[in-house]
Formats: structure tokens, sequence, C-alpha cells
């Protein structure tokens, strides 16, 4: 291994005996490299001008020197769960066989190639990337700076998918990738993932046989489609927050009842005041005195919400059966904040389907895609039906 030193920032890079950096045509490797490697004597020494100084010594307001070497293409990524292959249409799926998973012999790279883009809106004009093994990227530049900005925007677009009627679950900051498009025009993850080792057939036969012989398939006409939708309706109400709508919605899938009913019913506060000012206040004059009476009645109440949803209903902007859903919700939610009641899943499921009246209301847009799915439905695990522990109480008696 032979050490080389870039002259502007004093970083140390190594190479192969058999390799000379000068010769390679890569665009990461500084043309600054020297190959007379200056020690640095301590760490309180800092680079300026070529060589190490100590820091006591260096100029008023110092700043470690950055290389002219841009970052290309760096990215924050987000994988699509669960395991999903994304097609340009229905035929143009990889046909990964049987065979070639037991071999390992499949082409792991083609599972990093992007496929589709969707529309940002942000001043660079770039769009977000999508590869076949459902990565979702989005550029890390000035429009998204910090990680929490990277993980905020990339759940905003896994929650316009998720109105549109895909299944797609929340991002945590601890669970977001971050990467580069890389020069073969692939979504490369510098973080560890089960999608880094299926792509570069790492994954043992047993991790890697249903994903890529049974994976979800999404075709990019519908992923889009789902993504136009979702983004107008967020666009539409800018009071909703993408996160707790996507967090309560993977929180219903697991089962995961109180987090799902918290999340979810701080989405209906944003959509009930928003609802309330828009959709009521700027048309109060136009519903029938009955309303206003019942307004005078409750108005000394009406900064809670169960008296905004008693007039939404009297003024038919929301539906009766809405109005009481959303009331058994909300005495759920106050007995689980005040008593510590469990929710069951039950009440999230019905609070669940009641939301799309709610996003239409407000948005103003109909037939919400996410009215297909079930949520809590489709994972409902349960125990064996018959089941033996004769080992685990004879290991028990031994420890």
């Amino acid at each position: 291994m032979k050490h080389y030193q870039d002259t502007e920032t004093g970083q140390i890079y190594a190479f192969e005996d058999d390799i000379n950096p000068f010769e390679l045509n890569c665009r990461n490797i500084p043309k600054t490299l020297s190959d007379n490697v200056r020690e640095k004597p301590s760490e309180l020494h800092v680079w300026h001008q070529g060589d190490w100084i100590c820091l006591v010594g260096a100029p008023p307001a110092y700043k470690p020197p950055i290389s002219s070497i841009p970052a290309y293409n760096p990215a924050w990524i987000a994988f699509l769960h669960p395991y999903s292959a994304v097609h340009c249409d229905e035929n143009s799926g990889l046909n990964i066989t049987l065979d070639q998973v037991n071999e390992n012999s499949y082409d792991g790279k083609k599972l990093a190639e992007v496929v589709a883009t969707l529309a940002l809106d942000v001043g660079r004009g770039v769009p977000a990337l999508i590869s076949y093994d459902g990565a979702v990227a989005i550029p890390q530049c000035d429009d998204f700076p910090s990680k929490i900005d990277g993980v905020n925007k990339l759940n905003e677009i896994l929650c316009s998918i998720l109105l549109g009627g895909i299944h797609v679950e929340v991002l945590h900051p601890e669970s977001m990738a971050v990467g580069a498009l890389q020069e073969d025009l692939t979504l490369f993850s510098f973080t560890p993932s089960f999608h880094s080792q299926l792509r570069h057939n790492w994954a043992s036969i047993t991790d890697r046989l249903a994903p890529l012989t049974m994976p979800r398939v999404l075709v990019v006409a519908d992923l889009k489609a789902a993504y136009r939708q979702g983004k107008s309706v967020i666009e539409s109400i800018p009071s909703l927050s993408p996160f707790f709508l996507l967090n309560g919605y993977t929180a219903m899938t697991y089962r995961n009842s109180s987090d799902a009913l918290n999340n979810l019913w701080i989405v209906v506060e944003q959509l009930t005041a928003y609802i309330w000012s828009e959709r009521y206040i700027k048309n109060k004059n136009s519903f029938p005195r009955r309303v206003a009476r019942c307004h005078e009645h409750v108005n000394r109440h009406i900064k809670n919400i169960w008296a905004k949803h008693q007039i939404l209903r009297l003024s038919k902007i929301i539906t009766k059966s809405c109005h009481i859903i959303l009331t058994q919700a909300r005495n759920k939610r106050n007995n689980l904040a005040h008593g510590g009641t469990e929710a069951d899943m039950q009440s999230v499921g019905e609070l669940w389907k009641t939301l799309p009246e709610l996003l239409e209301v407000a948005s103003g847009i109909g037939a919400l895609g996410m009215r297909a799915l079930q949520g809590g439905d489709q994972n409902n695990w349960a125990s064996p039906p018959k089941a033996n522990f004769d080992d685990w109480t004879e290991l028990a008696s031994k420890l």
C-alpha cells in the first residue's frame, strides 16, 4: 500500500502498490496529490498552505481548507418498504431466476439503476430519483442541507405516494441512507443496509430469496400518478404535516394502536383547523340560520375541537358518519392521553378510513387513492394455534 497527500487539504490517500493515481482517470482523485507525505505532528496541528502548523500560530479566523474537488451528486436516500421492484412498464423487470438467486449469480448492480424521476419543485430544478430496487433519492443541496431536512423532504415524498394509494412506510432519521448518483447512473449508498447487501451480492440465500424472487412490483406510471395526486393534496393544505399522517399509518400497519391514534389525531386537529377557517369561516354567512344559532350556542367552547366538529356536521361540510367516528376517536384519544388506556385497533382503523373525507374536503381533491389502503388489517399477527415449550422450560431450569 502506498500513501499520497493532497497538498490542498493534507488528507491522506492510500492506493495499492501497483496503482499509479496520476494515471487514473477518476474525477474523485485530486490533481494535487503528492507522494511526499508530511505526517501530522499532533492533534494540535492544522494544515495551512501545504504544511502542518501549530493551531495557536494559525492566522485569525482560520478555517480548515476545503478540497477543490466537489462532492459529485450527493444524495439523501430512503428505501421503499416492503422491498419493491420498480418497473418502467409491465414487461421491464429483471426477471431474476431461482437458479441465479441460489447461485448468487444475479447482476446486483442493476438493482441500483435509476428508472424514474419525481418533480421536486426546488430552486436547482433537480428532480428526485428512483432506482429499480425502490431507493428514493433527493440531492444534498441548499434546499435540503441537513440530515433532518433530508428526512422531512423524503417523508413528504413518501406521504404523497401514500395519499395516492400506494403502501409506503415512514422514514426515521436513523434509517436514512447517504449516497450519491454514480457516473454509471446508478444510486450508490454509502450507508450499510439490506438493499446494499443485495446490490453487492453479499446477502445470504435466506435473506435474498424472497425479495429477489417475489418483490412487490410497482410500475413507474402508477407510482408517478400516486405521487402527483398526493403532492397536490399536501400543497393545497399548508397546515398538514406529512410526517404525522405517514407515521400514524405505519404504526397502524404494525398494529401499534396508541402511536397510530396519537399521530392520526394530530392530523385530524390540523385538518379541522384548516377546514374551519377555509370552508366554514370564509362562508359563514351562506349557511342556514340554524347553523348560526348552533354557533352562538357553543361559541364559548369554540376553541374545542368537538364544538368545531359539531358545527361542521350541522353545516354539512362533513358527513354524519364522519362526525360520529371523529367523536369516538376523540374520546379514545382523551382516554389514552389522560388515563393511559390503550386504543383498540378497530377504532384506529375506523379513524383511518374517515381521514380521506377530511382530506378531500380540505384539499378539494376527490377520490383519493389512500381509500384503498387498509393498514392494520394487513398485518394481524397471532400466536400459533398449537405450541410446545418443553425445550424452553428445560433450558430455563438449567440456567
